[in-house]
């Protein structure tokens, strides 16, 4: 994923001819100022958790207040020419990810895919508490002793008397559902990544203009 400030693009007429009476060394150089200018201003979105429009991202739901793709700054690289500057991600599988997010692009995930990442579960292993908690939310009733009704069990009841698999399964059919091998994670468009226009043509006045005064120097 990349964003690129060409000649005959991005910027606006009168700037565009002023760019090319410049020599291409310097027009590489100014274009090259542009977009790390439009890296850094990536950067503060990324920091702030805002998109282009200025209006904060849609959180997570579910996980608090954690920040969101709080590493991805760290990997944009700018790659300046003489006609265009391009703002992209050093690394294809982040660059992957960043337009995931920048175009919200749903995520699609395979019960393969999440062994991989997670590697496969301890079925035998003791249930952990947070399967416990969602299976007292569910409605999880064992039997009173005596056999007189029923009623839910303590968390610790739950981590000691059943087993990862086993809370996994009742879990499954308290709430009803198929064991699915492939399901897609909606995301919400979080833009970053770039820079609005009016942006743009702040940054190619002040650096044109400088670069212009220092060529008409006697």
């Amino acid at each position: 994923m990349s964003v690129k400030i060409e000649v005959g693009g991005q910027l606006a007429i009168q700037r565009q001819l002023d760019l090319l009476k410049l020599p291409p060394a310097k027009r590489k150089r100014l274009l090259g100022q542009i977009g790390r200018k439009v890296r850094t201003a990536t950067r503060k979105r990324l920091r702030a958790q805002k998109g282009l429009d200025g209006q904060a991202w849609e959180a997570r739901k579910g996980r608090g207040q954690r920040r969101m793709l709080r590493k991805l700054g760290r990997h944009l690289a700018v790659h300046s020419q003489s006609n265009r500057v391009d703002i992209t991600f050093n690394n294809p599988l982040v660059g992957r990810i960043a337009r995931q997010h920048q175009e919200g692009i749903s995520e699609v995930m395979t019960s393969g895919r999440m062994r991989r990442i997670h590697g496969t579960p301890d079925y035998d292993a003791p249930a952990s508490r947070s399967l416990a908690r969602a299976l007292r939310q569910e409605g999880f009733t064992i039997a009173r002793h005596g056999g007189k009704g029923r009623k839910r069990p303590t968390l610790r009841w739950i981590t000691e008397h059943l087993t990862q698999g086993q809370a996994g399964l009742i879990l499954r059919q308290l709430q009803d559902k198929e064991t699915k091998t492939r399901w897609e994670i909606p995301l919400p468009a979080r833009s970053f990544l770039g820079a609005t226009q009016t942006e743009i043509d702040a940054m190619a006045d002040h650096l044109i203009e400088q670069t212009l005064k220092q060529v008409r120097r006697p």
